[in-house]
């Protein structure tokens, strides 16, 4: 399995590296894309909390073989089969600033050129602070692509006051810290969106259960505690007006809270929001074929 070791603290770090190839012949392969001779941006994808790579399968396996494009999805540090921590003493959390730093070590190793952020949930906000962060990631982005971006700011304040309250998140962790498998069980089948009427089958329950158990326990408590204290709006506001950065959102009518995507589409004009009814958190899944036809609209649209 493919790994880099982290400059922050020497975690070893899982990525999967998909690389379209002419032998043996692609299965099923689209004929336009096939024989496209443009060169087309890498996808590189970016995983909710607390799922790891495996949650884009249904994209980056077809994106890759059918549609013909280098498709790069990490495991963010303490998910998959990456490292929490590593054997480095490091005074320094691990915050925003230690994902990007691992992002960026990550596509310049791989030399990637050209690429399209593809985030979902706490992934879009790791996108942003990481074009922010970065020169190499500003030179070479061409776009970012929101599934449920949980941005501006995921926590109920009076400026942002249809978000998720603060008592709510710390149920939630309260509840994975006492029994995360019970809780896990108990609370997918909203979030996937089955509760809303999308086809969500038992196996698929359990398979995004088997993901969130896979995580270190402190990654999964850590993070929470990241997403619901970090507040990209002014970061949101900068890229905004430095910019021309484009940024799709895709998001479910249905998902909670769904008024975040629309606050984001105030302060950043140029967003756009493509609303899919009925339908929830997992998109990647249950709407996988509607998120790549979107996806490939997105890259149609870009001067590469």
């Amino acid at each position: 399995m493919p790994r880099f070791t982290s400059p922050f603290d020497e975690a070893q770090l899982f990525y999967r590296d998909y690389k379209p190839a002419t032998f043996p012949a692609p299965f099923r392969p689209n004929e336009t894309h096939l024989n496209n001779e443009k060169q087309q941006p890498t996808l590189v994808f970016l995983h909710g909390w607390p799922m790891s790579s495996m949650m884009f399968e249904k994209l980056t396996l077809p994106l890759c073989e059918t549609y013909r494009f280098r498709c790069i999805a990490p495991d963010r540090r303490g998910f998959g089969n990456s490292d929490w921590m590593g054997s480095k003493p490091v005074s320094a959390p691990i915050d925003y600033d230690v994902f990007a730093a691992d992002l960026t070590y990550l596509l310049e190793k791989l030399d990637v050129g050209p690429f399209v952020f593809i985030g979902a949930s706490m992934g879009p906000g790791e996108g942003v602070h990481t074009y922010m962060k970065s020169e190499y990631v500003r030179k070479n982005c061409r776009g970012l692509i929101g599934i449920g971006a949980a941005l501006p700011f995921p926590l109920q304040t009076p400026e942002n006051p249809t978000a998720t309250s603060r008592e709510a998140w710390d149920d939630i962790l309260h509840n994975l810290r006492t029994n995360r498998a019970e809780y896990t069980k108990a609370a997918l089948p909203a979030i996937l969106g089955r509760d809303a009427g999308c086809k969500v089958s038992d196996e698929l329950l359990q398979r995004y259960t088997d993901l969130v158990l896979r995580a270190d326990a402190q990654a999964v408590e850590r993070c929470v505690q990241l997403i619901s204290s970090t507040d990209f709006t002014e970061t949101l506001k900068k890229l905004e007006s430095e910019t021309d950065l484009p940024i799709t959102c895709l998001h479910g009518d249905k998902d909670s809270p769904d008024s975040q995507v629309h606050v984001l589409k105030k302060m950043f004009p140029r967003l756009v929001v493509k609303i899919y009814k009925d339908a929830a958190h997992g998109l990647t899944d249950t709407h996988d074929e509607q998120v790549i036809d979107d996806i490939l609209e997105f890259i149609r649209a870009l001067k590469v």
